[in-house]
């Protein structure tokens, strides 16, 4: 199972406190991205290269960045690498948004830490949607 979340720096370490404040009750650490990759303040060109260093340390990544599914190379690290990836719906939502995609899918999330990856779903405001590959 896996039981680090790493929390891409644009969904918010307000998301990564909260679900750090229950980590006792569901034993998954929530890791801030700027934490582990701090040059990711500055421009990047494509995704690939964190996907794959996150999926080797055996975490989960939340982002709020669903063109990495769109993104053909992006989307093949996220397979290749086996990766378990969790993309809120919208880059528009506020905090409080992001926190209630996240608890509201819990049992879903923790579901999927269940299982190795590749694995992809999109966290909505009143839907999970699991992502396919081929």
């Amino acid at each position: 199972m896996i039981t680090q979340l790493y929390v891409e720096n644009g969904v918010g370490r307000a998301v990564m406190h909260a679900i750090n404040l229950f980590s006792p009750h569901h034993r998954v650490e929530a890791v801030w991205q700027h934490d582990i990759h701090p040059q990711m303040q500055r421009k990047q060109y494509g995704d690939e290269w964190w996907i794959k260093d996150i999926a080797g340390r055996s975490m989960a990544i939340l982002t709020q960045d669903c063109a990495i599914l769109d993104d053909p190379d992006e989307r093949q690290a996220v397979i290749d690498s086996g990766a378990v990836l969790l993309a809120l719906g919208s880059g528009e939502y506020t905090t409080w948004q992001k926190l209630r995609c996240v608890v509201s899918h819990w049992e879903r999330i923790e579901q999927m830490l269940k299982s190795p990856g590749p694995a992809a779903a999109i966290l909505f405001l009143s839907e999970f949607r699991l992502v396919t590959f081929p």
